[in-house]
């Protein structure tokens, strides 16, 4: 290869560095530059850019065709190797950046990469000036390029050296400045001076050199960033603009993690910030601004970066804490987490760095003055975070009003809670907390003590590491003082605080507490705290304040024998007490040496799951699953040694001792058992109904060939019960495997548990349902003369099991259970009336719905009731029933079945009736299916539809004059066109709901039945009052009662679906015959029950109310004026009931006001007045929170009496008192609402807004000081009442002295008279 000679005379080889020695190269090896050619390039660029950057980018020109297969990036780095190159010394570099330099300084001082104004055109068409602005921006990108390659040459003979000569010169020499040539360092200076005009200039540029600035800024960034990193000489002078423009690239929609990465490896220059000059207030708030960004909380660099912002300056820590204070109110913990490490971190830097400084001044005998300097200005940034930030936080995590803004900021601090141990973080918490702490424990506020305690319990033991043991002993003390003070406080939530506090620190600081001391503490707990009567809350505390306890070992042995005494509150009428218990079980459960039912006995936890299903519990919920999850392993019990036999003799142990308590126990089960558990325990489970039956179909000596392969396959099971099998008991198994099967219902449908759902079908198949079924009717059958009413409630009870089960099951598997129950339906048409009433055809209905029969089902339901009510039937009172055939005997049931009777018959009205209130109702599982598949069904909803509407038509029927006094109507036939009428009504609400709508609509035939009983019924019944008086004193609680929705029309918590049994509660003594009286009224009466309670569940489905309703309702309240008993006895409490359930779903007392204005002139028997009482009573228990339910109803009833003391005074010719005035009714109201405090206050609130020139609003503050209870509220309103009576009494004396003194001037001579 050539040779060349170098400045000084010398040859040396001429050729460059080879690109196979770059990663990037993967050019021709043979290719290389020498640094003649480079010089040859920069030297022809003294005028013009172009010979420099056509060297760099030859695709700016025609160069050789040797070079044309290098890329720009190759071609790049093979130049640049020539700086890096060890043979590029110092001469050399000075020749190169002199030439450089020049043409920098023109390009910088003209600014010949912007774009001029004057633009000129060459002959090709190309603009000049964009040309030279391009060629201007390249050539200043080739200088950071070359400066880069320097640097890069110099470090690495740097290095190079130090690792010759043996590394030595410790941290000194690492921290020597690396000298850099003067020209080097110019052209360096005036291309980092470029780096804002380049920011500028992408956009001036345009599209056309846009591009091409940035990248030349980049490459300028580079060389600063080498420049700062290898500690070079005159480094601060890099980073004037590096700093503002990555911080503002980095602060931009668009930045990533990597830009944020490198403003932090430069994180040392803003140190040489004046954070106290006015001219870097721009610079500030974008620093500021960090604090609040996402991509910097997010990233490890981005919080590090924050962390050395509050390590800069003492003066600007207060100002980025004022910008992390205004990010903390409803942040995410995740970004509240971050800020707490970067206080943490930013508080033990700065620490440590004050230590290190310490360090080095011991070490230094010269005692250098800048260190000292430097350690004051650490010790001041310290003292700054403490007292500006940490401090700051610590005052409103106590004091904040708010508190959702006092958990975020302990978020921020529980780094320095965890960390409490350090020696360091425990003399700052001391310092901080200790002017604040003990004095706020004792503060007047609640909420602050409640507070507080938290900060207590975090903070134990809050002393100072270095002052002794005996220190600690006093601060222990103290601390206990103050927990014994918090668990005694009057307000609840601060009793329940000091329990979680308490039990925080004992199980964190069990051995460090004095025993004394933990005896106290444990006796508030669990003697006081656990038996509080005045708050549920407190209870609740107090056994999860024992489970904390139980999670530090030590604790065992002292709580062990305590632990019983919290046993009875598993029966806490709170659930929240009950689900803290079952907890605290559920942990026992794990702790060896502790058994969890030697705290609470085996009978008590069953009878308690038992209770769960009754009344307003929730059998589903999270008590009724602990306590299934606490007993799995004592009836599912698991393992290798444990065989079906032992699970299955557990299983009917419990279904014998306590069948309500199993049946929650299996619904529950698949919260803590799989599939395939489950469905191992119902294949079992049938295995055992099935020998059951077969023990006693030996008994009667039947056939039991089919039912002897089922539990003689497979495993063998052994069933053990003590005695002999019973109904009861086999009907809870048929229960139980309804039950278990509906709670894998659903997750049987997935393929992974196909083997299970194989296994229940193998079971179930054939004939083996069948035969069950029929064992149980049959004990029905010979149950009619011998049995009580229980056993044939069991054999119901497992015949809809049986067939609930048979649902789920297809029906080309089973045999002859279908022809099975249509024949009986077919036959129940003659039974007797008693067998009749008692039978339950609903499962039959609903397993055939369940098989695709649900058109079937509902025509014939639909055909029975209109034939029913067909005019011929219902003037006759006459009850359809199905022709049977003379020739069919009972006892040859199973022998005439034929293909005939697949289609379903005609069934009895009662039995009609009697299915279809239970599908309405949803009794259970399978009924509601039933009953979504027939609303699913627009031709099964429509057919029952028009057959139920046909019961308007006979109410119209018997509300016509009758010419003659014809033959009457008797009451089951008024009985079922109420029940009809009511389930016309429930099955449009069931149609609405279906829909998914809110609020649901009020449709056409719900608006046409609220307007026939308010436009048609309403004015004949009021026709019907004086004419004929009868009816006046008869008792139609009967027809009342049958289809009643609710138990009692006026409830606490009406629901929405019918609770009672179309079929309950029959009279003996309704109509006797020697009363044969006109049925019109009681016709018009029970059809008017059926409306109300239909639009009652209207309202109570909708949660709103509805307008048209309203009025109409309003129309018959009018019927509460009658002078005729029987109406109001049977209307008062429905109309009671419809006005409650709007004032409770949304506030409105217009339909409540109603009810008290009609019954005004009422003189009321004493029913109603316990109905008045009751429904007042129910307004003050269903009151809410802000009292906007009760404050209504106070106001209809100050209304009311109001309007009734108003017309007393008219109508009177003669003075009356005021309770006279208001009459009986309205005196019953107002004795309910007299003998409550709230009611009271609400009444006496709505009494002192009201106009003061108002004689019912003193008679009514006079019965309030007369009678109420009083309370500190009252009395205060009382006071006022007082205090405008006395101004009042004081204008009235002085105008009448005014008058006298106006008649004295006009009559003096009357005077001396």
């Amino acid at each position: 290869m050539a040779h060349a000679a170098d400045d000084n005379g010398n040859d040396e080889p001429a050729g460059g560095v080879s690109f196979a020695e770059d990663e990037t190269t993967t050019a021709n090896n043979n290719v290389s530059f020498a640094h003649t050619d480079l010089f040859a390039a920069v030297e022809e660029s003294i005028i013009s850019c172009r010979p420099l950057v056509n060297f760099f980018y030859p695709n700016q020109s025609n160069n050789d065709d040797h070079d044309n297969n290098l890329t720009m990036r190759q071609r790049r780095d093979a130049i640049c190797d020539i700086v890096r190159s060890s043979t590029f010394h110092k001469p050399r570099a000075r020749r190169l950046f002199a030439g450089l330099t020049p043409l920098v300084r023109k390009i910088s001082e003209e600014e010949l990469y912007l774009l001029p104004d004057d633009d000129t055109t060459e002959a090709d068409g190309n603009t000049v000036s964009a040309s030279s602005t391009t060629q201007s921006i390249l050539y200043l990108r080739c200088c950071a390029y070359l400066v880069e390659a320097y640097l890069d040459g110099i470090m690495s003979r740097s290095s190079s050296g130090r690792r010759s000569s043996g590394g030595g010169g410790g941290g000194q020499q690492q921290a020597r400045r690396i000298e850099v040539i003067d020209e080097a360092f110019e052209v360096a200076e005036m291309l980092h001076d470029l780096l804002f005009p380049l920011q500028s200039s992408g956009g001036v540029v345009g599209g056309v050199n846009s591009k091409e600035a940035q990248q030349t800024q980049s490459a300028i960034f580079s060389m600063c960033e080498k420049w700062w990193h290898g500690n070079f000489e005159d480094r601060e002078q890099m980073v004037i603009q590096l700093i503002p423009l990555l911080l503002v690239k980095s602060l931009e929609d668009t930045a990533q993690k990597n830009d944020v990465k490198r403003l932090y490896s430069i994180r040392d220059a803003i140190n040489l910030l004046d954070f106290e000059d006015e001219s870097i207030a721009s610079l500030k708030l974008h620093l500021l601004r960090t604090v609040s960004n996402p991509l910097f909380l997010q990233s490890v660099e981005g919080r590090k970066f924050i962390t050395h912002l509050f390590m800069v300056d003492a003066g600007f820590v207060v100002e980025l804490h004022r910008a992390v204070r205004s990010q903390i109110v409803g942040t995410k913990k995740s970004i509240l987490n971050a800020y707490a490490e970067i206080y943490y971190n930013a508080w033990k830097g700065s620490t440590e760095i004050d230590s290190s400084r310490e360090d080095n001044n011991d070490d230094n005998d010269d005692g250098n003055n800048q260190e000292t300097t430097a350690t004051t200005g650490r010790m001041m940034i310290q003292t700054s975070i403490e007292e500006n930030a940490l401090q700051d936080f610590m005052y409103h995590v106590i004091h904040a009003a708010v508190p959702s803004t006092a958990k975020s900021v302990r978020v921020v601090l529980d780094k320095f809670y965890i960390n409490k141990k350090s020696p360091d973080v425990e003399g700052m918490l001391h310092r901080m907390y200790g002017p604040l702490l003990w004095r706020a424990l004792a503060g007047a506020n609640s909420r602050v003590r409640l507070q507080a305690s938290q900060v207590l319990s975090d903070t134990f033991p809050l002393r100072d590491p270095e002052a002794g043991k005996e220190w600690t002993e006093v601060c222990v003390t103290k601390s206990v003082e103050a927990l014994i003070s918090l668990m005694k406080d009057d307000v609840p939530n601060v009793r329940v605080a000091g329990s979680k506090a308490t039990a925080k620190i004992l199980s964190s600081f069990w051995a460090a507490v004095p025993i004394k001391d933990i005896r106290t503490l444990l006796n508030h707990i669990i003697a006081k705290h656990a038996s509080d009567v005045r708050s549920a809350t407190v209870r609740a505390a107090a056994v999860d304040a024992v489970t904390t306890l139980l999670e530090e070992d030590k604790t065992h042995a002292v709580l062990r024998p305590l632990l019983p005494s919290l046993g009875n509150l598993i029966h806490d009428k709170t659930e929240k007490v009950r689900l803290a218990v079952v907890n605290m079980l559920l942990f026992v459960k794990k702790i060896r040496d502790i058994k969890y039912y030697h705290l609470v006995g085996a009978n008590h936890l069953l009878a308690r799951l038992a209770d769960e299903g009754r009344g307003r519990n929730n059998p589903c919920g999270p008590v009724a699953k602990g306590l299934s999850n606490l007993l799995s392993n004592s009836f599912f019990p698991t393992g290798s040694k444990k065989t079906m036999t032992d699970i299955i003799n557990r299983t009917l142990r419990l279904l014998k001792d306590n069948h309500q308590a199993a049946v929650i126990f299996y619904r529950n089960a698949s919260s803590h058992l799989s599939v395939k558990s489950i469905s191992r325990l119902i294949n079992a489970l049938m295995k055992c109904l099935c020998y059951f039956v077969i023990e006693e179909k030996r008994m009667n000596c039947e056939d039991i060939s089919n039912l002897s392969l089922v539990v003689e396959e497979d495993e063998p099971i052994e069933c053990r019960v003590g005695g002999q099998s019973n109904t009861a008991l086999m009907a809870t198994i048929a229960e139980s495997i309804s039950i278990l099967w509906e709670s894998i219902e659903t997750d049987l449908k997935d393929s992974q548990n196909e083997n299970a759902d194989e296994m229940l079908m193998d079971v179930f198949s054939g004939n083996v349902l069948t035969e069950v079924y029929c064992h149980f009717e049959s004990k029905l059958e010979t149950g009619d003369s011998g049995s009580n009413d229980t056993s044939m409630n069991q054999c119901h009870r497992a015949c809809a099991a049986i067939l609930s089960c048979a649902g789920k099951v297809n029906e080309s598997k089973i045999e002859g259970l279908r022809s099975h129950i249509i024949g009986e339906l077919t036959k129940s048409s003659d039974m007797p009336a008693k067998r009749r009433i008692k039978s339950n055809f609903c499962p039959n209905m609903a397993l055939l719905c369940a098989w695709g029969m649900t058109e079937e089902v509902a025509e014939c339901l639909a055909s029975s009731i209109s034939q029913f009510f067909s005019e011929d039937t219902a003037e006759l009172g006459v009850s359809f029933t199905r022709k049977s055939d003379a020739s069919k005997k009972r006892k040859q049931r199973g022998k005439q079945r034929a293909a005939a009777e697949e289609t379903l018959p005609k069934l009895d009205i009662e039995v009609c009736f009697g299915i279809l209130g239970q599908i309405l109702k949803g009794s259970y599982p399978a009924s509601v299916s039933a009953r979504e598949s027939i609303l699913k069904s627009e031709k099964a909803c429509g057919s029952l539809c028009t057959a139920l509407k046909t019961a308007k038509g006979a109410a119209e029927r018997m509300l016509r004059p009758r010419i003659g006094g014809g033959a009457e109507m008797s009451t089951t036939t008024i009985k079922y066109i109420s029940i009809c009428i009511e389930c016309y009504g429930r099955l449009l609400i069931h149609k609405e709901v279906m829909k998914g709508e809110i609020p649901m609509m009020l449709t056409l035939e719900l608006k046409n039945l609220a307007t026939w009983a308010a436009d048609t019924i309403v004015p004949l019944m009021v026709k019907l009052v004086d004419k004929d008086s009868r009816l006046r004193d008869l008792d139609l609680s009967s027809i009342m009662s049958v289809g009643s929705p609710v138990a009692s029309p006026v409830t606490h918590n009406p629901s929405p679906i019918v609770d009672a049994s179309f079929f309950s509660a029959r009279g003996s003594n309704v109509f006797e015959d020697k009363a044969k009286f006109t049925s019109t009224r009681a016709a018009a009466i029970s059809a008017m029950i059926s409306v109300l309670r239909t639009f009652a569940e209207f309202i109570t489905v909708r949660f709103v109310g509805d307008l048209f309703v309203s009025d109409q309702i309003a129309k018959i309240c009018k019927l509460l004026e009658s002078t005729d008993n029987v109406v109001r006895k049977g209307l008062l409490p429905e109309l009671c009931h419809i006005a409650i359930t709007s004032l409770k779903n949304e506030g409105d007392s217009t339909l409540f006001n109603e009810v008290l204005v009609h019954m005004k002139n009422v003189d009321p028997s004493p029913t109603e007045e316990e109905t008045i009482s009751f429904a007042v009573t129910t307004v003050r228990v269903l009151n809410r929170g802000d009292g906007r339910m009760l404050g209504a109803a106070t106001s209809a009833i100050v209304s009311s009496i109001r309007a009734v003391v108003v017309e007393a005074e008219e109508e009177s010719e003669f003075d009356m008192s005021f309770l006279d005035k208001v009459g009986r009714c309205m005196k019953t109201v107002l004795d309910c609402v007299l003998s409550e405090k709230q009611s009271v206050l609400f009444l006496a609130q709505c009494l002192i807004d009201e106009p003061k020139a108002s004689s019912v609003r003193d008679c009514l503050l006079k019965e309030l000081d007369l009678h109420a209870p009083k309370t500190d509220a009252l009395n205060k309103i009382l006071s006022q009442w007082a205090a405008e009576n006395v101004s009042k009494d004081k204008t009235s004396s002085a105008d009448d002295d005014k008058e006298n003194n106006d008649a004295n001037q006009l009559y003096p001579e009357q005077i001396t008279a």
